[in-house]
């Protein structure tokens, strides 16, 4: 049956409009091929709801979360047609029910939905305590009006760069962007928390199925900060990037994120900062003209041990 899921989600998804983060190739780049299932609700051939879900072993635990490097997966929904708004809610309900029933057994899990979903109700009959956090976006703004919608400092930094010579390209240097990536956590005091064989994977089997973009700013002939992006249909999502901290005052970072918001734009797509909770990175994010749209984690301990280990931290 694990194995029956995994092969009719990945037909499913060649058919819908599926979120990168739920893809199969995906899941298989950021989990590993065995790590990684799906709960499926299927009726008359027709498939009505998935949720695929990481599963980690640590300590002798079995845990189900978000992968890293994966903002949000969650559950997809087929909602048969004209469905008035209660009946919505009662096809939600049952499908989470069935979703839920196929999970193995867990000592703990929790999972982050995109910003479209807030039914959180059926997860809470189940036993389940929610928390809330935010990303920004960028939507429907015209090209010629993006700028506008920028704040002072970063108009005035963007136009500093360019000014001193920083010049901004499109490349596949992986290398260079997960050593930014170390140096600006490293600023920070934070171990960077993902491998920089997660990333290389990550960009091989992203680039294969066309869904990455990473650009570059140089100065003085060095390469100071890189931005790398994955898409899909629908969005573009900053996951990884950094400066050189001892350049970061060069305004790189905000040429960087104006190209990054302009290919989103001109390929009408929604540009997704992927949110921090974070003060500083929160109100740099906001200060591109952003929206700020709330997603929702949902969270269920079952092991007295990881629970007791919750209390006492």
């Amino acid at each position: 049956m694990v194995q029956e899921n995994k092969l009719i989600y990945i037909d499913f998804c060649k058919k819908v409009d599926m979120s990168i983060f739920s893809q199969p190739w995906w899941l298989d780049a950021v989990c590993g091929k065995d790590n990684w299932n799906v709960s499926i609700v299927e009726k008359g051939g027709n498939i009505f709801a998935t949720m695929p879900y990481y599963i980690e072993n640590k300590l002798g635990f079995s845990i189900i979360k978000n992968p890293k490097l994966t903002q949000t997966m969650g559950i997809y929904f087929n909602y048969p047609k004209n469905q008035k708004y209660y009946k919505k809610l009662s096809f939600e309900k049952e499908m989470i029910d069935k979703l839920l029933m196929q999970l193995p057994k867990f000592d703990s899990i929790s999972m982050s939905f995109n910003y479209n979903y807030s039914n959180l109700l059926p997860f809470y009959w189940h036993g389940f305590k929610s928390s809330v956090s935010y990303t920004y976006i960028i939507d429907n703004i015209p090209l010629e009006e993006l700028e506008e919608k920028f704040k002072t400092d970063v108009r005035r930094r963007r136009r500093k760069a360019e000014k001193l010579g920083v010049i901004v390209y499109e490349d596949t240097n992986i290398e260079d962007i997960y050593r930014l990536s170390k140096m600006t956590f490293e600023r920070q005091g934070i171990n960077i928390p993902y491998s920089f064989n997660l990333a290389k994977n990550i960009y091989s089997i992203a680039t294969k199925h066309n869904s990455c973009k990473m650009f570059f700013a140089k100065y003085d002939n060095e390469v100071i900060a890189a931005i790398f992006l994955i898409y899909d249909n629908n969005s573009v999502y900053y996951i990884m990037g950094g400066i050189d901290p001892d350049k970061k005052n060069l305004g790189a970072m905000d040429l960087l994120q104006h190209e990054s918001i302009k290919f989103a734009i001109k390929s009408n797509r929604i540009y997704n900062f992927e949110g921090s909770m974070i003060e500083s990175i929160e109100k740099y994010f906001r200060s591109f003209g952003s929206i700020q749209k709330p997603y929702y984690q949902i969270k269920k301990t079952n092991s007295k041990l990881l629970k007791l280990r919750e209390c006492l931290k």
